[in-house]
């Protein structure tokens, strides 16, 4: 996969593998087996980050989910049972969770909304975690000017405020 954007280039790639990566900037891992590696290479001007991502996944068809700040130099990435965001500028880890299954990012009302199968967590852009929620499958959720609202089964309803 490749994605162009206004001063970047990010491309990424999923093999079947449990070979530790040599050379990359950041390395990212499940804390349980894991048995592919994506290597994601964000090109900035001359300068090249890598990233490696190591993790699992019942279903052979999944691939990680990303979301790139440009603006901020943040990288959001998720896969299987890891989600991390990713400081490019200063090749650093902002924040690591281990979800029971992560699910995607959306970008909400400018913040970054991580859905993972029994938690929430909401980002701002620049990468701080502005607040969590406990969820359970199947769920909804609801945008507010003011907070997302998710209602589940076991959970029952939940929330995580806007600041």
């Amino acid at each position: 996969m490749e994605f162009l954007f206004n001063n970047s280039t990010i491309k990424a790639k999923t093999i079947f593998s449990t070979t530790p990566e040599n050379g990359a900037d950041i390395v990212i891992s499940e804390e349980k087996d894991f048995d592919r590696k994506t290597i994601i290479e964000i090109r900035e001007g001359n300068s090249v980050t890598c990233i490696v991502l190591h993790w699992s996944h019942f279903s052979e068809d999944v691939e990680p989910s990303l979301f790139w700040g440009e603006d901020e130099r943040i990288l959001f990435v998720g896969a299987g049972y890891v989600s991390a965001v990713v400081n490019i500028a200063s090749k650093s880890l902002i924040d690591i969770n281990y979800p029971d299954l992560f699910w995607g990012w959306e970008c909400l009302n400018n913040n970054i909304l991580e859905l993972c199968e029994l938690d929430c967590r909401l980002y701002s852009l620049s990468g701080h975690l502005i607040g969590h929620a406990h969820v359970d499958p199947p769920y909804d959720y609801e945008v507010t000017d003011d907070a997302i609202l998710f209602s589940s089964i076991v959970m029952g309803k939940t929330s995580i405020e806007f600041k």
